[in-house]
């Protein structure tokens, strides 16, 4: 099955700066380009730390800094060079890893954006709506995607019918085995760019059910799952 790559939606090549660049500089770079956070790097382009606008806010309560519940930010408040501004270790993913691994970190770490790496060097940096993007798929793509990919070729099946409307699929049609069920429905829920997942496939031979003998009982049952 096709999964969406994170390198396919960050943006590559992000503004970095090396340890010893200035906070004023750090400023500027974060105002000019439009941008939330730059990228520490050392010589190689390894990944250091990030500074993001949070680590800069200190300075604006410069004056005040014993007010400042945490030690850390006390420091922030007085810090002049990225490597003593910055925060450490990043929040990283791998450039290969689908935006489901990018949306799960996300989540856990509540950050707003990650750096991208591709064999431990960065490459890129991936915002909240970047992830979003893979929603913007077309019906169209996601409907192929769902009929070959995931029922035909994956399921070896060919129900009657596929239609996305919104994002949301809806599988219509009869199988031959009541076993043949089940996965379809969170197949296409692993499909990037579905919002949703509505089963309406029925079935031949129920070959689960408590009743069946020998190959199993004759059915036709309509399951639905939404």
């Amino acid at each position: 099955m096709k999964t969406i790559p994170v390198s396919a939606v960050m943006t590559a090549d992000p503004i970095t700066v090396g340890p010893r660049t200035s906070f004023k500089d750090i400023a500027g770079l974060l105002t000019a380009h439009g941008i939330s956070a730059v990228g520490v790097v050392d010589k190689t382009g390894a990944l250091l730390g990030v500074i993001s606008e949070a680590d800069l806010l200190p300075h604006l309560q410069h004056a005040r800094a014993h007010r400042w519940p945490h030690r850390q930010l006390i420091g922030k408040a007085h810090a002049c060079l990225a490597q003593d501004l910055m925060t450490a270790p990043a929040v990283t993913v791998d450039a290969d890893d689908p935006v489901e691994v990018a949306v799960a970190r996300i989540g856990r770490s509540g950050v707003r954006r990650m750096f991208v790496l591709c064999r431990g060097k960065l490459v890129g940096v991936v915002a909240r709506r970047d992830l979003i993007r893979v929603f913007t798929r077309s019906d169209a793509e996601l409907e192929r995607e769902v009929d070959h990919r995931v029922l035909r070729d994956r399921l070896h099946l060919g129900p009657d019918r596929v239609q996305v409307r919104d994002g949301v699929v809806t599988v219509v049609g009869r199988v031959e085995r009541r076993s043949d069920i089940p996965p379809v429905t969170q197949l296409i829920e692993d499909v990037s760019g579905v919002v949703e997942a509505r089963n309406r496939l029925d079935y031949v031979w129920d070959d689960v059910g408590p009743g069946r003998s020998g190959a199993g009982s004759r059915h036709r049952r309509l399951l639905e799952s939404s």
